[in-house]
Formats: structure tokens, C-alpha cells, sequence
């Protein structure tokens, strides 16, 4: 057991910009299984849950509270496919936080760094509208989080300078 550490990459107000950096992560993964993402949205009001399940069919709803109507809740779908995940996502973002997470993925070896692959805690995650992975608080901005093995802040680097970008901001503990 244990939890990954997350290091933010980028933070735009440009979703597009967000998930062309993701995209291109998931191709310097050694291995990616594109039916392993979802998306999860926080709701906060009964209007914001009708909104996101209009919007995309076969969300489901967790409830945080002592039953149905007593939020927060988190609404929840499955994507085949990253242009699926894409849509969902930009959809979701108009209308409240939300992340998409794709894993069952490996990250290469770092043959420089003595780093294997790492398949156990590579993740990787847009954040809409906020800074933390969790989307506790609103933010006008995206950020993509590299999600790897806790203290492998040189693997996390490596990966963001494969794409152009760096490490952003202080580390998080993940899930």
C-alpha cells in the first residue's frame, strides 16, 4: 500500500492548452491503457447535479452526506477513449471542479536518474478549476499533476521536461 505524490506541471486558464500537455505525457508512458481514466466532479447544489448528469449520461452519484440531497456528492464517469475524457471534461469544467485521472500506465526507466518503471504510482491528472488534486478550492485555473512514487521528484521532473514543461509548485500526497 502507500499514496502518490503529485507535482503540479502546469497551471493555465487555457483547458486546451491542459489537456495537449496531457496528451502528450500519455504518449512518453511505456505502457497506457486508455480505458483506465475517469472523471469525478464535486457538486455542491442540487442545480449543479442536474447540470452535470444532463450533460453526460451514465455519471453516477456518491453521496457525502447522510443520504441523497445531502451534499457535497461527487458525480463520476468512465472514459474509453482520451477524446471521450476530453469532452467530458471541458463539458464538466463549465459547470464546476472536476479532474479526469488516467493510471494502469508505466512511466519508463530513468536509466540517468537509476529509476525503473514505475507502474504502481503513475497516474496522471488534470485538475479543472483549482490547484489541488482534490478540487477542494475553486481556482481560475487548470493544472496537470504528474502522480509518481513518493520522493521521485527527479522522475516528475524528467517527464515534464519530456514535454516542454517543469515542475510548478510544492508537492501533494496523493491517493
Amino acid at each position: 500500500m502507500g499514496n502518490t505524490c503529485a507535482w503540479p506541471i502546469l497551471r493555465t486558464t487555457d483547458l486546451a492548452e491542459a489537456l495537449t500537455l496531457a496528451e502528450k505525457l500519455l504518449s512518453v508512458a511505456s505502457w497506457y491503457n486508455p480505458n483506465a481514466c475517469h472523471l469525478n466532479a464535486w457538486v455542491h447544489d442540487d442545480g449543479e447535479l442536474r447540470r452535470l448528469i444532463q450533460a453526460l449520461l451514465g455519471a453516477g452519484v456518491r453521496w457525502y452526506g447522510k443520504g441523497p440531497g445531502d451534499f457535497p456528492a461527487t458525480v463520476s464517469l468512465g472514459a474509453a477513449a482520451f477524446a471521450q475524457a476530453e469532452e467530458a471534461l471541458t463539458t464538466w469544467a463549465g459547470i464546476t471542479r472536476c479532474y479526469v485521472l488516467w493510471h494502469d500506465m508505466k512511466w519508463p526507466a530513468v536509466v540517468e536518474l537509476g529509476l525503473d518503471e514505475e507502474y504502481k504510482y503513475a497516474e496522471l491528472q488534470v485538475a479543472c478549476n483549482s490547484h489541488d488534486i482534490h478540487c477542494q478550492e475553486w481556482a481560475a485555473e487548470h493544472t496537470v499533476f504528474i502522480h509518481a512514487r513518493p520522493g521521485h521528484e527527479a522522475r516528475a521532473a524528467w517527464l515534464a521536461a519530456r514535454v516542454g514543461a517543469r515542475i510548478v509548485g510544492p508537492t501533494e500526497e496523493g491517493w
